[in-house]
């Protein structure tokens, strides 16, 4: 009997000693589980991030606003997480910054950030805050918007109040909106804004003390009481009175504008985990927008100078011609960004205008005529579809130099066009003439007895007065009157004037075969 309840002992020993040994291993297990979930869910899981570039350099003007709608238009249909607005620029026109800025305010979905490449300076600000997250690269500025206009003696001024109360309410809208400092976004705009910086530590002697930083206008500061001013003490003038407010990289992200600065772009795509990215660049016709952008003033001076040559010239001649051209370009700029993909046509039509010019109205001139000839080069060239020129590059022959495809590319061009000039030329020689009459476009008749109905140049004599019979633009043909009394026709030429028919002229020298006459 004692043997039986020792092993019963035993055996109750041994079982609770397991049944202990398990449920320890059990809440070990449970432990590391929990510990295992907690760590993952501390662990952010790694999302690559897309990001769409739109680069904004240059004057701020309607061609840039046209590309920045067009490009954010694409961007969007690329479901970026990002949109970055790349800016380069000293600024331009109020009216082309307040529809960017407009625009890129309506963005959805992605998160707009601007990045300052060299500086946003003037309207290039307004557009930089525009954006929810504004980021600056090493020795960049920002700021500076506010508007000017040219005085009556030439030396730029800064616009009446008209136009700064709108613009700033503009910035304060852009910084209640993204979280910029607003009244330093004021600054930008205002000369006579003065803002200060008040630093004050509270729970002195405390080992908790803090600092507490209030940015305030100089007026309101002013009319503080002593005790108030005693509190504060002397503050920090952040922007002057008669100053605008602007900015380094350093200064715009202690200040609160900028979010971080970085010493490259491949730094800040680093930063914001950026790995998949694209970059919308600017078509041939917003490139033709900007350039005649650039140069409208000059050429509204020269075309409107060239008509009032014209008017005060009798008829109507070159210089009309040229004024209605370079004003025409002028506003042909306006609508380049909607004719993208036009231009070969648009440049087709224009240089067989500028052949009928020089044919039925300017004859003589060659202007219009190489003007022509351009036009039709400049079109055949830009309706040549690249991607479908042979390389002729063997896959066995290795090659560092990137161009080499494009060489053998352009020797296959060159090729066609040569082919495509010798041609004509042998089928009008060899197998036209050929052809029987009435079916060539040839004139066959023999040429040896013809002759000028013009006389020769040797029957007058500088002096001599005769009447022009066709317009002088400026080759053209005058009769003149013989000693016998008859009257003979001649081909003569001016200096470059235009003389209408029926005018008298006068022989002014004969050389080398020419008349050359001038308006009596």
């Amino acid at each position: 009997m004692k043997i039986i309840t020792k092993l019963f002992f035993l055996i109750a020993f041994f079982a609770s000693f397991t049944f202990a040994t398990e449920g320890a291993a059990t809440d070990t297990f449970a432990q590391e589980t929990s510990v295992m979930e907690s760590v993952k869910a501390i662990k952010p899981e790694h999302k690559k991030k897309q990001a769409v570039w739109i680069k904004l350099e240059g004057d701020v003007e309607p061609a840039m606003y046209d590309f920045c709608a067009r490009a954010i238009g694409e961007a969007l249909d690329q479901k970026p997480d990002y949109i970055v607005f790349e800016i380069n620029t000293f600024g331009g026109r109020l009216d082309a910054a307040f529809d960017l800025v407009d625009t890129i305010m309506a963005v959805k979905g992605p998160e707009t950030i601007a990045l300052v490449k060299k500086k946003a300076i003037s309207a290039g600000s307004l557009i930089a805050l525009a954006c929810q997250k504004l980021y600056m690269l090493e020795a960049t500025t920002i700021g500076d918007c506010a508007p000017i206009v040219q005085g009556g003696d030439g030396t730029p001024q800064i616009v009446g109040e008209k136009i700064q109360s709108p613009l700033r309410a503009k910035f304060r809208n852009l910084a209640q909106r993204n979280n910029y400092p607003e009244l330093l976004a004021s600054s930008f705009v205002t000369p006579e804004l003065e803002v200060l910086e008040l630093t004050a530590t509270l729970d002195k002697g405390k080992p908790t003390q803090r600092d507490t930083t209030l940015i305030i206008e100089g007026k309101k500061f002013a009319v503080l009481d002593s005790a108030e001013k005693k509190f504060w003490g002397s503050p920090k003038i952040l922007v002057k009175e008669g100053e605008l407010l602007t900015m380094t990289d350093k200064e715009a992200e202690e200040l609160g504008f900028s979010k971080g600065t970085f010493k490259s772009r491949e730094d800040f795509e680093t930063k914001l985990a950026i790995e998949r990215k694209s970059e919308i660049e600017t078509n041939a016709g917003e490139k033709i927008a900007s350039a005649i952008a650039a140069i409208s003033g000059l050429l509204l001076i020269l075309g409107f100078g060239a008509l009032y040559i014209e008017f005060k010239t009798p008829g109507f001649g070159m210089f009309g011609i040229i004024g209605i051209i370079l004003i025409g370009i002028v506003f042909f700029g306006q609508f380049a960004p909607q004719l993208d993909g036009y231009f070969p046509a648009i440049l087709l039509v224009a240089g067989v205008i500028l052949f009928l010019v020089e044919i039925f109205i300017m004859p003589g001139t060659f202007l219009f005529g190489i003007g022509g000839i351009i036009c039709m080069i400049l079109s055949l060239v830009l309706s040549v579809d690249t991607t479908n020129i042979p390389e002729y590059v063997p896959e066995t022959v290795e090659t560092t130099f990137d161009a080499t495809p494009w060489l053998f590319g352009l020797l296959f061009v060159l090729g066609n066009a040569i082919i495509a000039l010798i041609i004509p030329i042998a089928a009008s020689k060899y197998l036209i003439p050929l052809l029987p009459e009435g079916w060539t476009p040839m004139l066959k008749t023999d040429l040896e007895t013809a002759a000028s109905p013009t006389e020769s140049v040797q029957e007058v004599s500088i002096g001599d007065i005769g009447t022009a019979k066709t317009f002088l633009r400026p080759v053209g043909q005058a009769s003149f009157t013989m000693p016998d009394g008859s009257t003979k026709l001649f081909d003569v030429q001016t200096h470059g004037e235009i003389i209408e028919a029926g005018q008298k002229v006068k022989v002014e020298s004969v050389q080398e075969g020419h008349i050359w006459v001038g308006i009596v």
